[in-house]
C-alpha cells in the first residue's frame, strides 16, 4: 500500500540528558521547580547512605514491597507495569559483558533502567587524577531486577518527596512530619511532564540519526497543541494518579490515541474493477508521535476475502507506522510515524479477479519489533557471550507481544459510499510497503531486467562516457517497500522504451554505503533516483522546485519517470552542445 501525510542501546539510551540540560528550555515550570528538577535528577541517584536512627527497617527499606505496605494501591499497579520490569532479561543479558569490560556504558543504561545506586554493580569513584570504576560495596541485585523502583522518583537521602495532596494543591515542602518517615516534601513538578524527560528525552547534542534525537518524546510533547490544553504525560500515563504508565504493549492504550477511517473511491465493485479503498489513522489521542520510540512498528494490513471466507490469494498489502534503522542504529531505514493531530493515509489498490468479494483491514502492533531483530541479530553474531541465555529469554519474550487494534471487514457492493479523496503530498521519508512480496518474488525489488539494461555504478558511468548518454542513477534497498512497488513502473512500455536513451544505473544503498553517502545531499532515504549527465555530474536543475524529499519519484504513477527522463534527455542534449 502507498501512504501519504496530511499535515494543518540497542541500548536506545546513548546518553539521557539530566534536568540541568534541560532546565533552560521547560514550558510551564516555575523557578522552583526547575531547581528541584536539577537536584532531583542525576545520571546515577547517590546512594542513600545511613538512614535516620528512628527509622524502623521498613522505614529504611528502598524495596516496593515494603511501599507497599502502606500504599497498596500504588505497589499493585506499578507491578503489571513496564517499569518495573525495565531490567528484563533484555538488559540484563548485555550487561553481563558491558559490566566487567565497558562500565560506563553499563553506567548509562542503568541512568533509566535502574537509576538507584542500590541497583548498580559499580560505581565511579571520582577521587584521584582520573577517577575509576570500583565495585558498589551497597550493590543490591533483588534491587536491580526490579528495574525502576518506587525509591528512583520519591526517596533521596532517604527522604521522601511526592506530588501535593489533591485537596490541598498548593501546600508544599514538608507535610506531615509526624507520619512514617517523616511524613514527605510536596513538589509540583511531581506533576509535569518535565518529570518525565530525565529518561524520556535526548539532549539536543545527543545521538540522532538523520538529524532526528533517537529518543525524543518530550520535545514532540511541547512541539504539540497539548502543552497550552494543560494536558501532560501524567494526565494519560497516570490517571487519577495511579502507577500504571500504560503505553505501546497496551491494547486500550493504543486505540485511545488513534482513530481509524476506511473510504472508497467508488460505489460498485464488478470484477475487473479496481478497487481503491484509503485508510486514514489519525494520531487523535497521544501528545507525542505514534509511536514515538524506534521499538514498536504498526502494520496496518488490507486484503480481499472470498465468498468462503478465506483471504484472496496474493491480495495482500501492508504499510508500516514506526521508525526503523539498523541494528546497530547507524543508519535510519524510514520514518512514518504520525504527530499529534495529524493523519497519515494509506490507499489500498487491487483488480477484482471475481464476485462476492470482501475488503479487510486489521491494524496489529508489535511494541517489541526492534528488539526482536536486535536479540536475533546478537545471537547469530555470537556476540551474546555469558549473556547468552538471557538474551534467548528476552527474544521468545519479544515474539509473543503483538496484538491487533482495528480489524473490519467491508462488503464491495452497491451500499458502499463514494468518497471523494484529496489530493496529499508526501511530507517525509517515503520508504513504505506498497505490497507484501508474494513467494516468486524472492524478496527482491522487480526491476524488469529483461527488458532494461542495468547497470552498476562503475560500469554506468564507464558506459556513460563511451556512448555519451545521460544516466539515470537509483538508490534503493532490498528491505524497502517502496522498491517492490516499482515492479509497474518498469514494467510500463514508455518508461522501458525511454530507457533506451540512458545508462541505467540501479545501486544498493546497504551495500554500497560509501557510494550511498556521496549521493545523499537530502538524506539517505530510499528510493532515489538522480539524472547525471554522461559526465556523471549532477543535473540538479531539474528538482529545484521539489519539496523534500527532492529526489523520490512516486511509484504510483510513470508520469513523474517519464518527466523527469524528457527533462534530462533535453538538458543532456544542450550540455552536450546538441
Amino acid at each position: 500500500m502507498v501512504m501519504r501525510y496530511k499535515y494543518a542501546v540497542v541500548l536506545l539510551l546513548a546518553y539521557i540528558g539530566s534536568a540541568e540540560a534541560l532546565k533552560l528550555d521547560i514550558p510551564q515550570l516555575n523557578l522552583q521547580e526547575q531547581k528541584f528538577l536539577t537536584q532531583h535528577w542525576q545520571d546515577t541517584i547517590p546512594l542513600q547512605g545511613k538512614p535516620p536512627a528512628t527509622y524502623s527497617s521498613l522505614e529504611a527499606s528502598l524495596s516496593p514491597a515494603a511501599c507497599g505496605t502502606c500504599h497498596p494501591q500504588q505497589y499493585q499497579d506499578w507491578q503489571t507495569t513496564i517499569h518495573s520490569k525495565s531490567m528484563g532479561p533484555g538488559i540484563l543479558g548485555q550487561l553481563v559483558e558491558m559490566v566487567q569490560h565497558d562500565p560506563a556504558t553499563a553506567r548509562v543504561c542503568w541512568s533509566c533502567h535502574t537509576p538507584n545506586a542500590e541497583q548498580q554493580d559499580v560505581l565511579f569513584d571520582s577521587t584521584g587524577l582520573h577517577g575509576s570504576w570500583a565495585n558498589n560495596h551497597d550493590f543490591d541485585p533483588a534491587l536491580q531486577t526490579q528495574g525502576l523502583i518506587c525509591a528512583a522518583c520519591h526517596v533521596r537521602k532517604h527522604q521522601r518527596y511526592g506530588p501535593p495532596r489533591r485537596n490541598k494543591p498548593q501546600e508544599v515542602g514538608r507535610i506531615n512530619e509526624d507520619l512514617p518517615h517523616g511524613g514527605f516534601s510536596a513538589q509540583t513538578a511531581f506533576t509535569k511532564s518535565a518529570f518525565c524527560a530525565s529518561c524520556h528525552q535526548f539532549d539536543p547534542e545527543d545521538y540522532a540519526l538523520n538529524g532526528k534525537l533517537i529518543e525524543n518524546t518530550y520535545q514532540e510533547w511541547k512541539d504539540s497543541r497539548y502543552p497550552a490544553l494543560g494536558i501532560q504525560c501524567q494526565t494519560c500515563h497516570m490517571p487519577e494518579r495511579r502507577h500504571l504508565w500504560r503505553g505501546i504493549h497496551d491494547p486500550e492504550m493504543v486505540k485511545k490515541g488513534i482513530t481509524v477511517d476506511v473510504d472508497f473511491t467508488q460505489r460498485v465493485y464488478r470484477p475487473g474493477k479496481i478497487l481503491q479503498a484509503t485508510i486514514t489513522v489519525t494520531n487523535s489521542g497521544a501528545g507525542h508521535y505514534f509511536p514515538t520510540y524506534m521499538t514498536p512498528k504498526i502494520f496496518v494490513r488490507g486484503y480481499l476475502i472470498n465468498g468462503k471466507g478465506e483471504r484472496y490469494p496474493d491480495s495482500l498489502q501492508e504499510a508500516i507506522i514506526g521508525r526503523d534503522a539498523t541494528a546497530d542504529l547507524s543508519q535510519e531505514l524510514y520514518d512514518t510515524r504520525i504527530p499529534p493531530g495529524d493523519s497519515l493515509a494509506i490507499t489500498y489498490q487491487e483488480t477484482l479477479a471475481e464476485a462476492d468479494l470482501q475488503f479487510r483491514v486489521e491494524i496489529v502492533v508489535y511494541p517489541d519489533h526492534f528488539y526482536t531483530r536486535f536479540y536475533e541479530s546478537l545471537l547469530e553474531r555470537g556476540e551474546a557471550g555469558d549473556g547468552r541465555t538471557l538474551i534467548e529469554e528476552a527474544l521468545a519474550h519479544s515474539r509473543t507481544t503483538s496484538f491487533s487494534v482495528y480489524e473490519k471487514t467491508f462488503p464491495l457492493s452497491p451500499k458502499t459510499e463514494a468518497v471523494k479523496l484529496p489530493t496529499i503530498i508526501p511530507q517525509t521519508s517515503p520508504s513504505l510497503l506498497s505490497r507484501r512480496p508474494s513467494s516468486h518474488d524472492n524478496e527482491r525489488p522487480d526491476w524488469n531486467e529483461t527488458a532494461i539494461d542495468w547497470h552498476d555504478y562503475d560500469s554506468g558511468i564507464k558506459a556513460a562516457a563511451e556512448t555519451g548518454k545521460p544516466i539515470l542513477l537509483i538508490f534503493y534497498a532490498d528491505w524497502c517497500p517502496t522498491c517492490h512497488a516499482y515492479k509497474k513502473i518498469f514494467l510500463n512500455p514508455k518508461i522501458i522504451q525511454s530507457t533506451s536513451d540512458f545508462i541505467m544505473i540501479r545501486v544498493n544503498s546497504d551495500r554500497e554505503k560509501k557510494l550511498n553517502d556521496r549521493y545523499a545531499p537530502d538524506g539517505g532515504y530510499v528510493p532515489r533516483t538522480f539524472a547525471l549527465g554522461n559526465d556523471g555530474k549532477l543535473i540538479d536543475e531539474l528538482y529545484q522546485n521539489r519539496s523534500y524529499p527532492k529526489y523520490f519519484m512516486s511509484a504510483d504513477d510513470p508520469g513523474d519517470f517519464l518527466k523527469l527522463m524528457g527533462l534530462a534527455t533535453r538538458k543532456s542534449s544542450q550540455l552536450n552542445g546538441q
